[in-house]
């Protein structure tokens, strides 16, 4: 006679934390390397004297960093849900100051932040099991 294990609670809520970061890490190396490749044009950016490809590195390091998270988070690892937390409230607090100049696209992202970091503090260690 074979037991099977309950399921996990929340395991859905695990894969669209994981999905969210991943995406969130992809988006951001491809906004890197569009960075490195357009640093020629003149853009004004907020920091590092207009320097483009001083974001560019910026945003392949976060966005490889947001990845390895989710790919973590897809095999349990408990380094990558403490990121993922960090992300999140990080992200949810950055896109704020983006609310007057793109207000449908920051209250989107506000709210998927705040729903990655709800998903890995609620469900994210073995101790919700």
């Amino acid at each position: 006679m074979t037991t099977t294990a309950p399921p996990r609670r929340g395991r859905g809520w695990l894969t669209f934390a994981a999905l969210m970061l991943i995406i969130a890490g992809a988006m951001d190396i491809l906004n890197g390397f569009w960075a490195l490749d357009a640093q020629d044009t003149s853009i004004d950016a907020l920091f590092w004297n207009n320097n483009i490809e001083a974001w560019g590195w910026f945003y392949i390091v976060v966005g490889a960093i947001l990845f390895a998270a989710g790919v973590g988070v897809f095999s349990r690892a408990s380094w990558a849900y403490i990121v993922g937390i960090f992300a999140g409230c990080v992200g949810a607090v950055l896109n704020i100051f983006w609310i007057f100049t793109y207000p449908f696209a920051s209250v989107i992202l506000i709210t998927i932040n705040i729903l990655v970091v709800y998903a890995l503090t609620t469900y994210g260690s073995d101790e919700a099991y």
